[in-house]
């Protein structure tokens, strides 16, 4: 609970930063990054499913990644399985390896909980993240829709699956 107010500054700066585009009602937008809040943080870290991490940078917060043990992904509904719910850096945090070292936090924790896989979504139209998560071994397993009313044309989004090895 004590980092709900950092996350309640980094949360909507990271969104911002790397869905902004998707967004031309002020309002609707408004309401996403309320998601991101403090309080909407406080509330999502205090379930017992909810796992999370922090990157720093000399003692900043500067990313986070937030995974819900149980998950069935959206596709084949598959039990036993981490969905990697959040996972955003600010700009000048990303290219250096914090992703990848949240993301291994969050594989070791999958292991020790005996989750058989992790999973996640992204929209379609973040082509930097996608390689990315493809890079990490995430390979694609269908498509969704975001759930809010975003810009016509940026709805979609891809939802990938790894196994986690017991290794």
């Amino acid at each position: 609970m004590a980092d709900a107010p950092a996350l309640g500054v980094i949360g909507p700066a990271t969104y911002a930063a790397s869905y902004g585009y998707l967004w031309d009602d002020p309002l609707a937008f408004s309401e996403q990054l309320h998601t991101f809040s403090a309080d909407a943080f406080r509330d999502f870290i205090s379930r017992e499913s909810t796992r999370l991490w922090i990157a720093e940078m000399v003692g900043r917060p500067v990313g986070f990644l937030a995974m819900v043990t149980g998950s069935p992904e959206p596709i084949t509904f598959e039990g036993n399985g981490g969905e990697i719910a959040r996972i955003y850096l600010l700009p000048g945090a990303q290219g250096c390896g914090l992703g990848r070292m949240l993301l291994e936090a969050a594989e070791s924790e999958a292991r020790k909980e005996h989750l058989k896989y992790a999973w996640l979504d992204v929209m379609a139209s973040a082509s930097t993240a996608i390689e990315t998560y493809r890079r990490w071994g995430f390979v694609e397993i269908g498509t969704k829709l975001f759930a809010r009313s975003v810009r016509k044309g940026f709805h979609d989004m891809v939802v990938f699956w790894k196994a986690i090895s017991t290794s």
